[in-house]
């Protein structure tokens, strides 16, 4: 029998960002080249670099998305200072996780840049992620541990436009039922170390035969429902109903083409059957275009 958790108020009011932030800041220099600035993300497992100095007052980060967005444009043609936000996010370690799930819900944003309460220096991040796992348990700072990989190169092709979906995807995909309520969504969110879950349900079509569908729940819609205070209502209150969705023999560039089109970090993979088989992130895209470059 699953253990619902302390109420969510209280267990974010008596946790501070740095409870659940990731300490330390990955950076690169504004003049950086794309190919090199994915080369660092990748190697880091991170969806987010800092630029340079990280004493500005007013910090810029790129995104693995907006990477992605800008190596389909111009692989060979930009620099990471001329595709990172105008300012960043930024919160000190003391606040509270309240207030962190306040603002990435308000601003609609998956990374906050942690700033040290007494220097004003970067010292961490807290993405969506890290605030989902804050919601599930008392110790988010495990759900970082032992995340999955990214996804491979297939032998057989070098480039997004040569490499299969099915050959680099992440094998499987986890889900819930449609009447789970969101905090459980949240944890098994966290236990098994992803940003989505499937919701699997099963409909009616016509008069012999049933189909089944699915939809799509990650960190982001998460940590809105925390926001509104909702996380007792059911998976099917917030569950896109046709996320983008990619076939196995689909090219890694449609995946791709798909994220920048839809604002999307993660395309689902679809088997022969119809059903979900794998999937694919955007920081999965970032280091296959590193390694291609």
């Amino acid at each position: 029998m699953t253990t619902k958790p302390i109420e969510f108020t209280a267990t974010l009011s008596g946790l501070t960002i740095s409870d659940a932030m990731r300490p330390g800041v990955v950076s690169c220099r504004p003049e950086e080249g794309l190919a090199s600035v994915a080369a660092t993300m990748a190697g880091h497992g991170i969806h987010a670099i800092v630029l340079e100095p990280l004493t500005s007052r007013n910090p810029r980060i790129v995104t693995d998305l907006e990477l992605v967005r800008a190596m389909l444009k111009r692989p060979d043609g930009s620099c990471a200072g001329e595709i990172a936000r105008d300012s960043a996010l930024t919160l000190p370690s003391d606040a509270s996780l309240d207030q962190a799930v306040a603002k990435l819900a308000e601003l609609y944003v998956a990374h906050v840049l942690v700033t040290d309460p007494a220097s004003g220096a970067p010292c961490g991040v807290i993405s969506s992620f890290d605030l989902v796992a804050a919601i599930s348990g008392p110790q988010p700072a495990a759900a970082r541990m032992l995340r999955p990989e990214l996804a491979r190169l297939a032998r057989s092709g070098r480039t997004l436009g040569e490499a299969l979906a099915g050959d680099v995807m992440h094998q499987g995909v986890v889900t819930c039922a449609p009447d789970a309520p969101l905090w459980t969504v949240a944890r098994s969110m966290a236990e098994h170390r992803v940003h989505c879950v499937a919701i699997a349900g099963v409909a009616e079509a016509g008069l012999h035969r049933r189909h089944f569908n699915w939809g799509l729940i990650d960190d982001m819609e998460l940590v809105l429902a925390t926001h509104r205070r909702s996380l007792d209502e059911p998976a099917t209150t917030i569950v896109a109903a046709s996320p983008p969705a990619v076939n196995e023999s689909d090219t890694l560039e449609n995946a791709a083409e798909l994220m920048v089109r839809d604002d999307a970090r993660h395309v689902v993979v679809v088997g022969p059957s119809g059903l979900p088989s794998g999937m694919i992130s955007t920081l999965d895209v970032v280091g296959i275009l590193a390694a291609s470059a």
